[in-house]
């Protein structure tokens, strides 16, 4: 059994900040973790090893996009979000026409058991969509109430690759969804939604996060809190931010923050084709988007999804909320959303894990390293 081994300067484990420590890795899982000093093959790293980063929200990449469903556009997506910082993925599709849509899940679940190693691994499935209120830039006339017919014929294109859906919990059934999803072993998250009707009922039934808090979601209001401001108040539920600078303002995200703390925050990037490219026009949901200085907009304006890598999220995050520390940062980049859709092999550097690590050097570059 061929041993390689890594000694870091920091290593950020589940309890506590390890300094000058040894990961021992065979096989692609950590076999060792201590403090010995390593023989002379070991790699040498300075800086903050955390776990790899786990992004939950992916539409794209490189210049291809998930729906596209070909093995060569989802080979590059995950290319990209390797080479963007994390080490693990939820390729996501957006909403489509009902038939095309059950053909890209069904697409997508194939090349995700067929996965040979190359860029962030594909940790499964995210469907934004189509169960959805508030169109933010997908297209409403799709949208579609969760019948259990309709989550049936999902799981089965999916064939056990689901593991995170968002939908509106004002829709009608969409609490009988979410038990029904849960039962399958997804989880489920609330978003795209600004009628609080439902809310409670599906945070009861099982729902666990708010999709990108804020976006899409209307507006905060004293006397009327919205889902934004339901979500932050529900212990139960996490939340995830798009921690660009644009979908959401640093001091908002650090209200949130605030109230959500390390426990309930989640970092996804929410990339779409723009994300690793120079600024230009790209495609999303089939319809063009451009990209200028990092942010993606569609013909009317609207944000659409982002450029951002969960490298420059987690720069971001660290910068907007600088009371937080490299500990933080593993739970909101990586521990929280393993957790979340129980993918038990990442978000924590740990005996049995997997090697695959996300290395914060001591300039604020963020690369991922796999033992």
């Amino acid at each position: 059994m061929r041993v390689t081994e890594i000694i870091v300067d920091r290593v950020v484990l589940p309890d506590t900040v390890s300094i000058a420590s040894r990961i021992a890795c065979s096989e692609g899982r950590i076999v060792a973790i201590d403090h010995a000093s390593g023989d002379a093959s070991a790699r040498r790293l300075h800086g903050t090893l955390l776990p790899g980063f786990v992004d939950l929200q992916v539409n794209g990449g490189f210049g291809r996009n998930v729906a596209e469903a070909s093995p060569e556009a989802l080979d590059t997506v995950a290319a990209a979000v390797l080479a963007g910082g994390a080490v693990a993925f939820l390729p996501t599709l957006i909403t489509a026409p009902w038939d095309r849509l059950l053909q890209q899940i069904a697409a997508v679940a194939t090349w995700i058991e067929r996965w040979q190693g190359h860029g962030a691994k594909p940790l499964g499935l995210h469907l934004e969509g189509p169960f959805l209120e508030n169109p933010g830039v997908h297209e409403p006339e799709h949208f579609l109430d969760p019948t259990k017919q309709r989550v049936r014929a999902m799981l089965d294109a999916a064939r056990g690759t689901l593991r995170l859906m968002t939908l509106a919990s004002s829709r009608v059934g969409a609490t009988a969804a979410v038990l029904q999803l849960r039962k399958a072993n997804c989880a489920v998250a609330i978003g795209h939604v600004v009628d609080t009707a439902g809310f409670t009922d599906c945070v009861a039934a099982g729902a666990t996060m708010a999709t990108h808090l804020f976006n899409a979601m209307g507006p905060m209001h004293h006397r009327e809190p919205g889902i934004g401001g339901l979500a932050l108040d529900d212990k139960r539920l996490l939340a995830s931010l798009i921690v660009d600078g644009t979908h959401v303002h640093p001091a908002m995200v650090r209200n949130a923050f605030a109230i959500l703390g390390p426990a309930r925050t989640v970092l996804v990037s929410d990339a779409v084709a723009a994300a690793g490219m120079p600024d230009s026009e790209f495609l999303l949901g089939g319809k063009p988007v451009q990209s200028r200085k990092g942010v993606v907009r569609d013909a009317q304006g609207r944000l659409a999804g982002s450029a951002l890598t969960m490298a420059t999220a987690a720069k971001n995050f660290l910068s907007y909320v600088p009371t937080v520390g490299h500990w933080t940062l593993a739970q909101v980049a990586a521990a929280n959303a393993a957790r979340l859709i129980h993918a038990s092999d990442f978000g924590a550097i740990a005996v049995g894990n997997a090697a695959a690590f996300t290395l914060l050097d001591d300039d604020g570059t963020v690369t991922t390293i796999h033992g």
